[in-house]
């Protein structure tokens, strides 16, 4: 969702009608966050990397439901800044919550979180946002489509594994596009779940895979959806990536006829 700088627009999760979106069960509630482990995930390129948090004010992590963020504050030049993140970690996991960032030049917070000390303090608001799964009681869960480029993928890692928790009774495709091979974060999650759930499909796509020896697909997530996923009014989608990219492929699903699709997208 939000992983990348300078500061985004207010984020924006669209729904088609006549569709309701759920309710939001949990609002954003001020935390100490304690940063419990900082690693790089995107080797050997240090860009995307992985943090941990546990919480002072409490043994657990706070209740969420999948996709929601957390604001995380920081001191700059005498004032405090804030910045939202994607929750990545499942709403289940209760020892840490873990968020994935991809460090942006000249941005402070991505570079801040990068190299903070394993035991920092700092202030945090979570959590929030709307961009939720549509699930039992509120709304009938369907076979679901999740698109994202990048870090976008984050929200659904925690999406994805609050499905399989809930033994939900779905087929679940993955459309994950990135530009380079060692920008395909999450890999072993996803191929560990192709693995033990035959439910999961994972389509992973290079826009620039010269030379580095990737044998997948290659082009952007737009053509995936086209050439690979059929059944389409029986599908949900969720995307979440940089603007363009969301707003292409909102516009393609809209127009192939998916049966509901919900964004959420940075400008």
């Amino acid at each position: 969702m939000m992983q990348r700088e300078p500061v985004p627009k207010q984020a924006v999760t669209e729904r088609s009608p006549p569709f309701k979106a759920p309710p939001i069960r949990f609002r954003g509630s001020r935390h100490t966050a304690i940063v419990k482990e900082v690693f790089d995930i995107a080797k050997p390129y240090p860009e995307t990397y992985l943090i941990r948090f546990t919480f002072e004010d409490t043994p657990k992590v706070f209740d969420y439901q999948a996709g929601q963020f957390i604001s995380l504050f920081a001191e700059k030049d005498g004032k405090s800044i804030s910045r939202p993140y994607s929750i990545a970690s499942p709403p289940e996991r209760k020892d840490y919550l873990e968020l994935c960032i991809k460090v942006v030049e000249g941005g402070f917070m991505s570079n801040y979180l990068h190299t903070v000390p394993v035991g920092t303090k700092l202030k945090s608001i979570g959590p929030l946002g709307t961009f939720v799964l549509l699930e039992p009681p509120d709304y009938p869960i369907r076979d679901t489509m999740f698109v994202a480029t990048g870090t976008g993928v984050a929200p659904f890692v925690g999406m994805i594994s609050h499905i399989f928790h809930m033994k939900y009774d779905i087929d679940v495709h993955l459309v994950f596009g990135c530009r380079y091979i060692h920008d395909l974060i999450y890999m072993d999650i996803f191929e560990k779940w192709e693995r033990e759930h035959p439910n999961f499909h994972l389509y992973a796509t290079l826009s620039r895979p010269e030379n580095s020896g990737w044998k997948g697909r290659a082009g952007y997530v737009q053509k995936v959806i086209e050439n690979e996923i059929d059944n389409r009014a029986d599908k949900d989608v969720y995307i979440c990536g940089l603007h363009n990219m969301v707003e292409d492929v909102k516009n393609l699903c809209e127009e192939m006829g998916f049966h509901f699709v919900r964004f959420e997208k940075w400008d």
